[in-house]
């Protein structure tokens, strides 16, 4: 007799919607089959290019599997998730019965490496963040959203990166995101006219046109400023914009690649370091988040969730002097930072009502465009060019100004062909080893690139 199950999950940035059911656990038996049976689907389609959706510049990229009918053989939707987002989100735009079950973010990979694994209160539908959501499309525990019943087709207003990025190996699309979180720089608007000269996003966008521009803004900062005042806060806030214009991912035929993007980075955060144009901050420290609401630091690398909900000028009735007083203008480079994806897990037992979620949250118009009016940038090209276009829009927090029209160009631009399944393990060796380089403790950037690789090795990454 199949025990219902009841977990939930969460999402928490991301960009897809789910569907709230509750799935029954399946016998071990029954797992490896449908495990197999996906793998063999995944195979067939590359072997025989049984079809793609063409990328933008014509290239083929996606591989589409054969749409399958799907149904409900329980009577609620089981999800996990890390926070309250992603639920609230169901249950606003979405009339599918489910029940949530949620786990702290220390322990949440953990917990569902461990119901993935055993198959006991599995869920029908999870939810993962930029950093770790690759492993489970790359694994066999999710399903393809064809699997669901949802066809390529009806994708066609998405960003493409955020398709890139919920693929397989195979380029079989198994994850959906509501949300995309292209990067600008949030700016004190007063700050940057008494060091920099100018306070309108149009002109101060100059400061940050180049990294050199950038670098000659810092220093213009801190000498004007007498020290008082940096551009940035730590080096690590432009580190995104590094990783994601790189051309090669850091493991290709399972060799290591330190892309020329990570080579400079070394050189320009070596240079903020030496000369003193950050405050050496960590990004999520006390001082990090701090120095936005002190005055003390000039701009903010980041999406818009980042300043709505986690730096003290975006929150209502948080540092409410800093409300409305900062900007938003393009980056160096174009990145982005965060988001949560959508995934069905090969457990579901509720594939109708997880693609009816996965529909409702991140295929819907009018959801979606609920959702940009309370300043979201949602994974939709039309809705966020017309957003980008409206005269009438603006968010407060920043000042009466449209931000979808700053973000709009680097959504549209954004690669994220080069993401790898181990790169959240990747990413933490190499700012360890860049960080130790940045401050003496490593002496050269030969030394820096060895102890990256050899962590690598001891992590059996690499050989």
């Amino acid at each position: 007799m199949k025990t219902k199950k009841i977990v939930a999950l969460v999402l928490s940035m991301a960009m897809v919607l789910g569907v709230v059911a509750a799935c029954t656990e399946k016998t071990p038996e029954s797992s490896a089959a449908s495990s197999e049976a996906s793998s063999a689907a995944s195979s067939e389609a590359t072997e025989s290019s049984e079809d793609t959706t063409e990328s933008d510049s014509g290239e083929a990229q996606f591989t589409e599997l054969e749409i399958a009918e799907v149904s409900d053989d329980s009577d609620s939707v089981l999800i996990y998730g890390w926070n309250e987002e992603f639920p609230g989100l169901v249950d606003k735009y979405s009339q599918v019965k489910h029940t949530v079950v949620t786990t702290d973010s220390d322990h949440y990979q953990a917990k569902l490496d461990q119901v993935l694994t055993s198959g006991e209160e599995a869920p029908d539908l999870f939810v993962c963040d930029a950093d770790y959501a690759s492993k489970y499309m790359n694994s066999t525990n999710t399903l393809a959203i064809n699997d669901l019943g949802i066809a390529y087709a009806e994708l066609e207003q998405m960003y493409t990166y955020t398709l890139q990025f919920a693929c397989d190996d195979s380029n079989i699309i198994k994850g959906l995101a509501w949300q995309a979180c292209p990067c600008g720089v949030f700016y004190n608007r007063a700050l940057t006219q008494e060091y920099l000269g100018v306070s309108e996003p149009e002109d101060v966008a100059a400061n940050f046109a180049s990294w050199d521009a950038f670098l000659d803004a810092a220093k213009q900062v801190k000498d004007k400023s007498a020290g008082k005042v940096k551009l940035i806060s730590g080096i690590d806030d432009i580190w995104r914009s590094y990783l994601n214009t790189r051309t090669q991912g850091w493991i290709v035929n399972g060799e290591l690649v330190i892309d020329p993007e990570m080579e400079k980075y070394f050189d320009l955060g070596k240079t903020l370091f030496d000369e003193d144009l950050t405050w050496k901050t960590t990004q999520w420290s006390d001082a990090w988040t701090n120095n936005a609401g002190n005055k003390s630091t000039v701009a903010y690398f980041g999406p818009m969730w980042l300043g709505h909900f986690c730096l003290p000028f975006g929150q209502d009735g948080y540092d409410a002097d800093q409300f409305g007083t900062w900007g938003l203008t393009n980056a160096p480079a174009p990145s982005f930072w965060g988001g949560t994806w959508m995934m069905a897990s090969k457990y579901c037992d509720m594939k109708a009502s997880c693609a009816q979620i996965m529909r409702d949250i991140s295929l819907t118009d009018a959801n979606l465009q609920a959702m940009a009016d309370e300043g979201e940038f949602v994974n939709s090209v039309k809705i966020m060019e017309a957003q980008a276009a409206n005269t009438n829009f603006h968010v407060d927090w920043l000042g009466g100004q449209n931000p979808a029209a700053v973000l709009l160009a680097s959504a549209s631009t954004i690669d994220n062909s080069t993401v790898g399944q181990d790169d959240q393990s990747i990413n933490a060796e190499f700012t360890a080893a860049a960080n130790a380089y940045f401050d003496g403790t490593i002496g050269s950037v030969a030394e820096a690139e060895d102890t990256f690789t050899n962590a690598l090795k001891d992590l059996g990454i690499i050989s």
